[in-house]
């Protein structure tokens, strides 16, 4: 695990104690204090007494509960993240948990460096809540970002307190949810050029990140940058966000029209842009592939 050691507490909720064995040695090692319980229902009164900074649940093990919890969990204002792992993801079940209340999905197996990133942005630590801007009726930021992948999450806590500062704390959640995948994509896929099977055999070998340092050290990428363009309606109370990198862009129209339990969404190719689509529906691309755009309606 990188980086320094952190306080902070994770509550794994696992009837099987499968999450207990795997994620609980990482988790600590992370310097994160684990409570565990097999109990969902339990998970509820731990959450009132601990606290805790990252909820972690297992949904093929819970089942109806687990998205029962989560909805327990946000009824109580709970506003830390909830990571849901399961076995078994298509749209539709992606769709319910988000609206539940996930903060993020994982899929089992789970790889250890994909959980490994999902502390380091527990660690990070949450934007707090902000009254409602009332006042302003219209703005357009423009946010030039390095290609620097490690800054990713702190630009991401950055860019919410910038731009979101009129919406609730869960809405903030899943806004950041979005933008933490569509800037991964657009650093690494777009502007360092790495493809999804590149991507999946790397981390399976666990030298990703040497990958990530030997594009982002190469001449004709390094120097590539992503931009992000927000505005706000006042009268039509709506951000619009648009995301571009300098790369050569993808199909995406393939990726959004694949079907729930298809052959890529399977194998993890596509599932965090069902994730985007399934929190903002009108998700769209520029004919290229380089620069995503969505609205987030604010009510």
């Amino acid at each position: 695990m990188k980086g320094e050691r952190h306080s902070g507490v994770v509550l794994l909720v696992d009837p099987s104690c499968d999450l207990r064995t795997e994620l609980a040695c990482d988790a600590e090692q992370a310097g994160l204090t684990v409570i565990a319980t097999t109990d969902p229902s339990h998970a509820v009164l731990l959450c009132q007494q601990r606290s805790p900074d990252v909820v972690i649940t297992d949904l093929s093990q819970c089942g109806e509960a687990g998205l029962s919890l989560l909805q327990d969990l946000r009824g109580l204002g709970r506003t830390c993240p909830i990571v849901v792992v399961s076995d078994k993801w298509s749209e539709q079940t992606i769709a319910k948990a988000i609206r539940a209340g996930a903060t993020q999905c994982l899929r089992k197996p789970i790889v250890m460096e994909e959980f490994a990133h999902v502390l380091d942005r527990v660690r990070c630590g949450a934007v707090g809540s902000t009254t409602p801007v009332s006042s302003v009726l219209r703005f357009d930021q423009r946010f030039v970002l390095t290609n620097d992948p490690s800054s990713i999450d702190e630009a991401v806590l950055w860019l919410v307190g910038e731009t979101a500062k009129m919406m609730p704390d869960t809405m903030q959640m899943g806004l950041r949810g979005a933008l933490q995948e569509l800037l991964v994509n657009a650093v690494e896929h777009g502007n360092l050029e790495i493809s999804h099977d590149e991507k999946k055999q790397a981390v399976a070998k666990g030298c990703y990140d040497a990958l990530l340092d030997e594009r982002a050290a190469r001449p004709v990428l390094r120097d590539r940058r992503v931009i992000v363009e927000v505005s706000y309606d006042g009268q039509a109370r709506r951000l619009y966000y648009r995301i571009r990198d300098q790369g050569k862009g993808f199909n995406w129209r393939t990726m959004l029209e694949r079907k729930p339990d298809g052959v890529g969404l399977m194998d993890g190719s596509g599932r965090g842009l069902l994730l985007v689509r399934s929190l903002f529906p009108d998700l769209s691309y520029n004919e290229r592939g380089n620069e995503a755009m969505f609205t987030v309606p604010l009510g």
